[in-house]
């Protein structure tokens, strides 16, 4: 440790002593993702963010070095597992209280979509999109969630995860557009939505073009320029239904070559282009658009061949998994995990909102896709590892917040003290032991989160401490 008379600003900087109060967190089990599991573990929290994890033993030691005189160390030891907080890469937060529309059941995608209407319709006349956000929001601490990617329609919902502490995105929606239309009014709406948005405390905004069946080109077009020139990230519904999924028989071939015939024109819409008889994906137009990129991550996925699987990976565009919401809306197929996972996809997890699935807890999808992915023929022994990045630092991923000051879905020195506490049976004795407790986090950890903290600050405590 540096005194007074050797003091180097570059020494200071790096060792954020002397602490005054630190808050320890400690268990048989910490998952950090960035590195491998602890046994004995323990987290040192000052303020916002993480001074040390490691060994409860070196932990301990190392604060000594970091302690101010007469400093406290306050204890928390949790008998389960400690996990970042979880991620939410895909939610409508606002549609809280349209549970019963996630509770019907449908014929197909056009049959939610004539259930969703009119009660979204009755709620606009009589309902309170603010107080059914901030339930969401709610709902999802209580789960253990600390962040999540939520997509905003009516402005009175933008605050929802601001109202509970949380990290994120909230989206604002742009849906319904011709391209007329868009350019005469559509343009100059969104700068106002968006710029009341900005003036609320929110902790990020970004924009999500709804989906290739509700907005025609120049909306596509336009979008991705405006959001990155305000500095915002975009989200998209893309290949959730069968419309947009690519001809049979083309399964593997580079739409470089496949586009040949098409890229070239004018089209009014991915719609105009389908009913031309052409065979591209809703992920080649737009595409051929470029309306993709890094800055962007899509929710479903659903019907992504080969060479859309290749596309996302190559413009590096992360795809939020949603099983749960796919089998009520009637997507018609489910995700191809399999392929996502042995290619290499970027992936994150989404429960969607409560207008079509069953729950806003991450982990109720996460052991959908464990089954559904060993139903599929994933056959790595790293399944629940995967599925652990996935709802965690994958997430923060695909919202652009896994590294830098703010960093999240990851416990590591300097990043945003983001908790999350469950409830599972830890076996640590042999390496067996520690693979069936991971296991047992993915296909059974859904309800079992019994305190949640963000940014160091205990939101959620279930008689956890």
């Amino acid at each position: 440790m540096t005194t007074t008379d050797d003091f180097d600003p570059l020494y200071a900087a790096a060792h954020p002593a002397p602490l005054t109060e630190v808050t320890l967190y400690s268990a048989p089990l910490i998952i950090p993702v960035t590195g491998p599991v602890i046994l004995d573990g323990a987290i040192a929290v000052s303020g916002s963010r993480v001074v040390h994890v490691g060994t409860r033993r070196w932990v301990l030691d190392t604060l000594k070095q970091d302690m101010a005189t007469n400093a406290r160390i306050d204890e928390h030891h949790w008998h389960g597992v400690i996990t970042p907080g979880l991620i939410n890469a895909h939610t409508h937060l606002q549609y809280t209280n349209m549970a019963e529309v996630g509770r019907g059941t449908y014929q197909s995608f056009r049959d939610w979509e004539l259930g969703f209407n009119p009660v979204y319709e009755r709620l606009c006349e009589e309902g309170d999109w603010k107080a059914s956000a901030e339930e969401g929001a709610r709902m999802m601490v209580e789960a253990g969630t600390t962040a999540a990617a939520d997509i905003v329609t009516d402005p009175e919902a933008a605050g929802a995860l601001a109202s509970q502490g949380m990290h994120g995105v909230a989206y604002w929606e742009v849906m319904d557009w011709r391209n007329d239309e868009w350019r005469k009014v559509g343009v100059r709406e969104l700068v106002r939505h968006l710029g009341r948005m900005r003036a609320e405390d929110l902790p990020s905004v970004g924009i999500s073009p709804h989906a290739p069946y509700t907005l025609e080109t120049a909306p596509f077009v336009d979008l991705p320029d405006i959001a990155r020139q305000l500095d915002m990230r975009l989200h998209i519904h893309l290949a959730e239904t069968p419309m947009e999924a690519g001809a049979h028989g083309a399964e593997g071939t580079l739409s470089t070559y496949s586009a040949a015939s098409w890229r070239d024109e004018d089209w009014t819409s991915y719609q105009q282009l389908k009913d031309a008889g052409q065979g591209a994906s809703a992920i080649q137009f737009l595409d051929q658009l470029g309306s993709l990129g890094p800055d962007v991550h899509i929710a479903h996925g659903v019907w992504a061949d080969a060479e859309d699987r290749r596309i996302l990976r190559q413009r590096g565009v992360g795809v939020a998994l949603c099983p749960r919401s796919n089998r009520i809306t009637v997507t018609g197929r489910d995700a191809p995990i399999r392929e996502y996972l042995e290619e290499g996809n970027l992936l994150a997890v989404g429960t969607d909102s409560l207008s079509s699935s069953p729950s806003l807890d991450v982990l109720d999808d996460v052991a959908m896709l464990y089954d559904l992915a060993r139903e599929q023929g994933y056959a790595g022994d790293d399944l629940s590892h995967r599925l652990i990045r996935m709802m965690t630092l994958g997430g923060a991923q695909e919202l652009g917040m896994h590294v830098g000051a703010g960093r999240i879905g990851q416990i590591n020195a300097g990043a945003m003290a983001d908790l999350a506490f469950f409830d599972v049976p830890v076996y640590v004795a042999t390496p067996r032991g520690i693979e069936d407790t991971l296991e047992e986090l993915v296909r059974h950890g859904a309800g079992t989160n019994r305190a949640t903290v963000i940014s160091g600050r205990v939101v959620y405590n279930n008689h956890a401490f």
